[in-house]
């Protein structure tokens, strides 16, 4: 009952009903009605209850809760909640700054130098000579920028989609058969050239393909060449417009 509750609490502070009345503005007579449950508390009593001795009202009335809103429990309880969002809110700014970081990481421009030429038509001897730089933004490069080399076209054999003079990034790679019918660079005694590739199981030959059907495909033997290799495949474009 509430009377139970509210005499509780004035025991809990220690106060005879003649002090607990001053506090809350009324006699002792209308404390010790309230406490036998004869009368019920005014919203003025309720109101002074809950601001001078923080008095949990949903607990005064209903039994459920605590006594009082502010324990040293509650303040515990206060506090972790607390810290617990000031940790999820750390964790969280410091996944933005990861985020941004690896952002900016990929937004990186690299240079990257273009060592030589490398033949649309007939194939072409390599040089050690950087002809060019070119700048290549870090996501356009899956893993190290070491397993990438650049080189500038000459010649038309695969137009129209690539061009002389544009400059092809190629992703080194050794693996001939899984770069079957791909654009490949392609070592041939000493000279490269850039082709699609297509390998004929059935003869044991390699034929280096234009796109331009004004040129001729290539056709390797294998057993012919002491100098065959496989560069590695077309990964990007470079065009200046």
């Amino acid at each position: 009952m509430t009377g139970e509750r509210l005499k509780a609490v004035r025991k809990k502070l220690g106060l005879n009903q003649q002090g607990f009345g001053a506090a809350l503005k009324i006699n002792a007579s209308a404390i010790s009605q309230m406490e036998n449950n004869r009368i019920k508390p005014s919203l003025d009593t309720l109101l002074l209850l809950s601001k001078h001795f923080k008095v949990d009202l949903h607990w005064l009335i209903t039994g459920k809760g605590e006594m009082f809103m502010d324990t040293e429990e509650k303040r515990s309880n206060d506090a972790n909640r607390s810290l617990n969002k000031l940790k999820a809110f750390i964790n969280d700014e410091l996944m933005n700054l990861v985020q941004v970081k690896e952002s900016n990481i990929n937004a990186e421009a690299f240079d990257l130098p273009v060592m030589g030429e490398i033949a649309a038509g007939a194939a072409v001897e390599t040089t050690d000579s950087v002809l060019d730089i070119v700048s290549i933004r870090r996501s356009m490069l899956k893993g190290n920028i070491t397993e990438y080399v650049c080189l500038r076209v000459n010649g038309q054999s695969m137009e129209p989609d690539i061009h002389n003079n544009d400059v092809v990034i190629i992703r080194k790679s050794s693996e001939w058969e899984l770069l079957n019918g791909r654009i490949c660079a392609v070592r041939i005694d000493g000279s490269i050239t850039l082709k699609k590739l297509s390998i004929d199981e059935r003869r044991k030959l390699i034929l280096l393909l234009p796109i331009n059907e004004d040129y001729d495909p290539i056709v390797i033997d294998p057993k012919d060449h002491e100098d065959l290799g496989m560069i590695g495949y077309l990964h990007y474009l470079y065009r200046k417009l």
